[in-house]
């Protein structure tokens, strides 16, 4: 694996443009018997006009398939009775078919899983109506705000921002022209860790300085990063408390820091994010400050309204650090911040209150401060501003709540109400689908043996945004007004849509007699290997490639255009991007069934097999039956495939979302390398602006666009150039506060 070079991203999304597609059926240029919602037709007869049939299908595996139960951190495949036949659940199957169908016809997502916190017995309908929270960088610290709560209002709550001496002085410079940003809140070192000299007992210093404490005292300006290491800011560091038995000496600056200038006398409170009894590095090793908020200007901290919607995402966002300890290993447990502990102890102190001390994301674009966020930390977890759950409501994707608004896939895959309403019934609450997968005959797949131990195997985490979203072209979210990458506050924002995962094949290992090896690596991490035995699984048998497994699959009572599009995705050579099919069609693409499929394995080609299609209109099976010649099921007519042509298919061929599939299905055919952005990759693809937020330039690249012109281009995250061995600036106190 060539870290910092040219890869294919291993996980990627699918547009999900369902408006778009009811916009172009409600022209005629789209089926509209497939792209607009409607109930599903009944059991109870078969419409005269309406087909009804079975498929033979075969499916040739390609690569490794792995799954069954897992059991001890093990997965074995199950056998029939006999101890030596592959058992495919039949469900496995339908599974993949409708997943690909699903895809095709813009259906709504038939499952949208649990939030990982809320209780199990709620859908996601009514549970996740609150937003996901991200990790800020420590970048984006210097541009918060720090804020008390002073009061409370009908619709929300009165803060105080204090900015330090922001408003008063500009930021520092140097004598080489270096601007040196300065944080808002002061530095209050926590015990003798840190830049300065302790001059008291650590224990004293807890006693004079408790969390949420008024105090006064002096204050010195010292740079960071002047002298050629670490990034470059302006630091006020508290130095002497003033109490009314007079001033006490709490820290001496060394020579070592540089000192620019000094405040006498400012009053203002104790901010500490450790809880009582814990010093800041145990919250974590390189924390040595707790923080002092003040305001020097003339109009003192500036008073703000702070909206409901502000206060629940503060909320979501304790609740999430909640979430984050109770994941912790006992083994290795992380100490929770003060607002963690409070809702640890008590849940309704997850919410803002009188007299909490926070941090907020301010809007100072207009003559008064907007807040747009408060966060308990300066360096910690952040909110959305809106939910999954939310933005899959307006965009249509979310389960259905009665039966008129049942997408294709329901109709045919059928369906079951999430959160039924009082009193529904019928299709209101269910629906039957109209496919049945038969047996899977296993008798033609190779088993081996060779144990094999799997690449850690994670959850899909929402939170990371960049490949679960799109816009509403179906393209990446881009800052507006322009082709830059989003800050990270501007994911999961309205406007925006939910992608469909998807994992592009693995072409290099096609058909290989070698189980991949990016499904067994071990995950890097600062160029070392991680070998982590208690969260990677044993694959104890698995299907080999070439292994070919039958079914037939029943269906009855389907529209031309409903048959015509399950045939559509049973034919491999559809799964094609139009750039990479040949003239003679031979090319094919393929469908998705197992574990790992990020790193390669479950990749099946799913087709009709010769002669395998049988169908015959519900006009002719009256017949048979008024006749006594015939049922469904019994001496079915064969049929030609090529029969049953989806309506505007060359349309439908050149949307977004069709696109996208077949470049998943398919895959790359440049010989790059589909995997995952490495750990080191990923922190420097996040590296931003501490001042706005925003991605560094060549930064915040997500999964490329699998539709359009570039949709085989290779992602590239470039490495910042080292500046090893550069003699480190010996800083000076000379220079302007400009």
């Amino acid at each position: 694996m060539a870290e910092f070079g040219d890869f294919h991203s291993a996980v990627n999304r699918i547009p999900v443009l369902r408006r778009s597609a009811a916009n172009l059926a409600n022209n005629g240029r789209l089926s509209a018997d497939i792209f607009t919602d409607r109930a599903a037709h009944g059991h109870d007869r078969l419409a005269p006009d309406r087909w009804s049939g079975s498929i033979d299908l075969e499916m040739t595996v390609h690569t490794p398939l792995v799954f069954g139960e897992q059991k001890e951190l093990a997965v074995t495949v199950p056998l029939e009775e006999d101890g030596k036949t592959l058992r495919v659940p039949s469900t496995m199957v339908k599974g993949m078919i409708s997943r690909a169908y699903e895809t095709l016809t813009c259906s709504r997502f038939r499952v949208f899983g649990d939030i990982p916190d809320a209780p199990q017995s709620k859908r996601r309908r009514k549970a996740d109506t609150k937003p996901l929270t991200y990790r800020g960088d420590a970048a984006s610290a210097l541009g918060l705000v720090p804020i008390r709560i002073c009061g409370e209002e009908e619709d929300g709550l009165v803060g105080e921002l204090f900015y330090g001496d922001t408003l008063v002085n500009n930021d520092y410079r140097d004598d080489r022209g270096r601007t040196y940003q300065t944080m808002r809140a002061a530095a209050l070192q926590g015990g003798p860790m840190g830049p300065a000299n302790l001059l008291v007992g650590a224990q004293h210093l807890a006693e004079l300085t408790p969390h949420g404490e008024h105090i006064r005292c002096h204050l010195s300006l010292c740079l960071h990063g002047d002298r050629g290491k670490g990034a470059r800011y302006a630091y006020w560091q508290v130095t002497h408390i003033i109490t009314d038995a007079g001033e006490t000496p709490l820290f001496d600056i060394p020579d070592t820091v540089t000192v620019v200038d000094e405040l006498d006398d400012v009053d203002g409170y104790v901010c500490r994010t450790a809880p009582d009894g814990m010093r800041p590095k145990q919250l974590f090793p390189r924390k040595h400050d707790e923080r002092f908020f003040f305001d020097v200007s003339r109009q003192g901290p500036k008073k703000v309204h702070i909206e409901s919607d502000v206060c629940k995402a503060y909320a979501a966002v304790v609740r999430s650090y909640v979430y984050q300890r109770k994941l912790d290993s006992p083994n290795n447990p992380h100490n929770p911040n003060r607002a963690t502990r409070a809702a640890q102890q008590d849940s309704s102190a997850a919410e803002l209150k009188v007299r909490d001390l926070a941090f907020a994301v301010v809007d100072n674009s207009s003559p008064e401060p907007v807040v747009l966020e408060i966060v308990p930390t300066m360096i910690g977890r952040h909110a959305y501003s809106t939910s999954p759950y939310r933005l899959a409501l307006k965009q249509g994707v979310v389960p259905l709540s009665n039966a008129g608004e049942a997408s294709a896939a329901d109709r045919l895959f059928g369906y079951v109400v999430p959160d039924p309403a009082p009193q529904a019934a019928r299709g209101d609450v269910a629906a039957r689908g109209r496919i049945t997968v038969g047996k899977v005959d296993g008798s033609g797949a190779r088993i081996s043996r060779d144990h094999k131990t799997l690449t850690p195997l994670l959850e899909p985490k929402p939170r990371s945004a960049r490949r679960f979203l799109t816009a509403s072209s179906g393209k990446t979210p881009t800052a507006k007004g322009s082709a830059n990458a989003l800050k990270r506050s501007e994911y999961f924002s309205p406007g925006q849509l939910l992608g469909a995962a998807a994992y592009p094949v693995h072409r290099g290992v096609l058909d290989s007699r070698k189980f991949p090896k990016q499904a067994t690596a071990p995950a890097v991490m600062n160029g070392h290997e991680q070998h982590n035995a208690n969260v990677q699984l044993t694959a104890k048998s698995w299907v080999e490639p070439g292994s070919v497994l039958r079914c037939t699959v029943s269906f009855t009572n389907l529209s031309h255009d409903e048959l015509a599009a399950l045939i559509w995705v049973l034919t491999p050579e559809n799964l094609v991007p139009s750039s990479e099919q040949d003239s003679d069609r031979t090319k094919c693409g393929y469908l998705r069934m197992g574990l790992a499929k990020p790193f390669g394995l479950g990749v099946l080609e799913v087709r009709i097999a010769e002669g395998g299609l049988r169908a015959r209109r519900g006009v002719d099976l009256s017949d048979s039956y008024v006749a006594l010649s015939g049922c469904l099921g019994f001496d079915e007519p064969p049929a030609e495939p090529s029969d049953f042509t989806l309506s505007h298919s060359s349309n439908l061929s050149k949307t977004p979302w069709v696109e996208a599939m077949q470049r998943a299905a398919y895959g790359y055919a440049d010989g790059i390398e589909v995997r995952h952005m490495t750990l080191d990759e990923n922190k420097e693809n996040n590296q931003t602006n501490g001042r706005t937020g925003e991605p560094h330039p060549g930064k915040g690249v997500g999964p490329r666009d699998m539709f359009g012109p570039h949709s085989a281009k290779p992602l590239r995250v470039d490495k910042r150039p080292q500046n090893h061995g550069r003699t480190p600036y010996p800083g000076s106190s000379r220079g302007r506060r400009f």
